[in-house]
């Protein structure tokens, strides 16, 4: 009995010990946090701001108010979603600072909540500009800017959930902030952006940056359940689109498929576009470049190229391509941010730039966590540096290692180590020459296999190409484009368009087509306009999903065909009767079409042959003893025969 009383008394003394140290711990976090609120945003009004749009427009502005949602406040409060605020506290200090000739002790302007808008529009965007309906008035927040992401993504933790891709789109907003000269020049690129896909240097940082801030968000989560939960996300995400992507694959290859894993792009592709930013990119497979099929069109080519299912081992991108793919971007900065460079404070004064008031002192490493400083370290660059040339990943790592030398090898190290570059690869760089092919209709969807999305022209860096890209001309043909790679590579890129001219073995027609092809800004913006307006808001959406169902329409009603020519040649020949034959057609047309949509559905749900097996077994039941019961034991045999070609066939399409 004593024995257990000193168990239950050590049990007790254990317990208050541990409520003890959590209370400590806890106490230090708050008193953490109310540090770095009091030096940085000492406002007491709350750090963020959840609204809804109205529908209703003050000019051109959006009239928003606000609202609750308990989800998204919990991961205001607990999630990364948290820290990526904070963040966005230091960068506007830093973009609001006094001017150097106003006196030191001024304090700046007062920093923006952050504004999350709650919607129902797919995906996530940065904006800019709104008016607040608060008690009867309209606050003029027409320089606000805000997030916009779907209410849906708040409700549970999965790869790519509210708690990442908020800060995802805050990165956008704080970049956009800190380098307003981002967007002085339009994109060239026609192409939809995508982690391995190469558009424009200036695209490819944006969305590069803003990428990292996924990797960032998964690894410095604070919520231990969270983090658990995203990090299953990603190994179930490993299982479910490998057995995508090698359908996919085998649709190109293997003849007369029905394009299943095609048709259903729209629907599992971001999934795996969400994991090639974890996985490609911290692996630094997102380095090399990504395979194209041995027969085809150029445009399915690029198509294929474009979608990105697999990687070309020991195939590193050159310079042009590498500036111009966000996921190598964003492979730097997650190097970046993982390494030991965020352990190296500046001296106090450096943090003086991102405190609520200039005037004050702080002991840095008190305050700011190690993540924190890094990113200030960032942030100073991007402010200082980026966007003096076209090339700002390169006025990056010029301007980090002009700042911080004592990190410059390092720094050197780590980009090697990310994207394979070197520091005198960036610093020789060649500038990007762009072409326009206007005879050439693009599909610039990733995502749409049946091209029923087009641009009606195509645009393409001479020195980040391919000869698919080249082909597009007319009248360049496989070896004329492969003179024209080999010629840029061994002379180091082309520094000018005129310079086609010297490539030995080119005709004159492939000269002066590719002369003729210098890029022109207002076509594109004339015709990216035309396309848009085509389109319309959700035109694009309802397109996308009619493509791929025409697409795989098109190769059941194919091998329906040649099902019907056998059997009229096995069966029907002997006793031909015309309703007879109707009667057949449209009765194995609705089987076929059933099921086709049990094999799509099937891979859907992401286990292809085996949902199918168990769907197409419980067809041959239903179909034997409900629907052919009192039929006579011929045409219950002709049945079974026809529904075990057409389960082959999509057995074939699906393994």
């Amino acid at each position: 009995m004593k024995r257990w009383k000193l168990l239950c008394c050590a049990g007790l003394v254990w317990m208050a010990m541990c409520a003890c140290d959590a209370a400590q711990a806890a106490e230090s976090s708050v008193k953490e946090t109310d540090s770095f609120l009091s030096y940085v945003r000492p406002d007491p009004s709350p750090p963020f701001r959840i609204v809804r749009d109205t529908g209703e427009k003050k000019g051109e502005y959006p009239i928003f108010e606000h609202t609750d949602d308990a989800n998204t406040e919990h991961l205001f409060r607990d999630s990364f979603m948290a820290e990526s605020v904070r963040l966005f506290f230091l960068a506007q200090n830093l973009v609001n600072r006094p001017k150097e000739t106003q006196a030191q002790t001024k304090l700046r302007q007062a920093s923006h909540p952050a504004y999350l808008l709650l919607s129902e529009r797919e995906g996530g965007f940065p904006g800019t500009g709104f008016y607040l309906k608060q008690n009867g008035e309209l606050l003029d927040h027409t320089g606000t800017p805000y997030v916009d992401l779907m209410k849906s993504t708040a409700a549970s933790d999965y790869l790519g959930s509210m708690s990442q891709v908020y800060p995802h789109e805050l990165g956008h907003v704080m970049y956009h902030l800190l380098s307003p000269d981002w967007d002085r020049t339009e994109s060239r690129s026609v192409d939809m952006h995508y982690v391995s896909l190469t558009t424009d240097r200036r695209v490819a940082f944006d969305e590069g940056f803003a990428e990292h801030f996924e990797n960032v968000s998964l690894d410095h989560e604070p919520d231990e359940s969270r983090k658990a939960g995203l990090e299953s996300s990603v190994r179930q995400a490993r299982l479910t689109t490998a057995t995508m992507v090698a359908g996919y694959e085998k649709d190109y290859v293997w003849p007369m498929r029905l394009q299943l894993y095609r048709a259903a792009v729209p629907f599992w592709y971001q999934r795996f576009e969400m994991l090639k930013r974890h996985d490609w990119v911290k692996e630094g497979t997102i380095r090399f470049t990504t395979t194209q099929p041995s027969a085809g069109s150029a445009e399915q080519s690029i198509k294929y190229r474009n979608t990105g299912v697999r990687y070309v081992e020991n195939k590193p991108r050159n310079v042009s391509q590498a500036l111009a793919t966000e996921g190598v971007v964003s492979a730097f900065f997650t190097k970046l941010l993982s390494s030991d460079l965020k352990h190296r404070y500046k001296e106090d004064s450096f943090y003086s730039a991102f405190l609520a008031d200039a005037s004050r002192t702080v002991d840095a490493k008190a305050v700011f966590t190690p993540l924190q400083n890094e990113y200030m370290k960032i942030f100073h660059v991007l402010h200082k540096y980026v966007n003096r040339t076209d090339s700002p990943l390169a006025d990056f790592v010029h301007g980090y290692a002009a700042e911080y030398p004592d990190e410059k090898e390092a720094l050197y190290r780590l980009l090697g180590e990310a994207t394979r570059l070197s520091v005198k690869e960036l610093e020789a760089s060649p500038t990007e020459i762009w072409l326009l092919n206007k005879s050439h209709a693009h599909s610039y969807l990733a995502i749409d296999e049946a091209g029923s999305i087009r641009m009606p022209f195509y645009a393409f860096d001479l020195n980040a190409a391919d000869i698919n890209d080249l082909m597009t001309f007319p009248g360049i043909g496989e070896a004329e484009a492969e003179v024209i790679i080999r010629y840029r590579d061994n002379q180091s890129f082309i520094r000018e368009l005129d310079e086609v001219r010297k490539i030995p073995g080119l005709s004159a027609q492939t000269i002066q087509a590719l002369l003729d092809g210098a890029y022109d800004p207002n076509f594109a913006r004339e015709s990216r306009a035309q396309t848009e307006q085509r389109l319309g808001e959700n035109g694009l959406l309802q397109r996308l999903l009619t493509g791929s169902l025409w697409m795989l329409a098109k190769f059941t009603l194919a091998w329906l065909g040649v099902f019907l020519l056998v059997y009229y040649v096995l069966v029907l020949r002997k006793r031909f009767e015309l309703r007879r034959a109707l009667r057949i057609i449209v009765t194995n047309a609705v089987k076929m079409s059933v099921l086709v949509l049990f094999a799509l559905a099937s891979v859907l749900a992401g286990q292809p042959l085996l949902i199918f097996a168990v769907l197409g077994v419980l067809f041959l039941v239903i179909e034997r003893f409900l629907v052919l019961r009192n039929k006579p034991q011929g045409k219950k045999k002709e049945a079974f025969c026809s529904s075990l070609f057409f389960m082959a066939v999509l057995l074939y399409s699906l393994s």
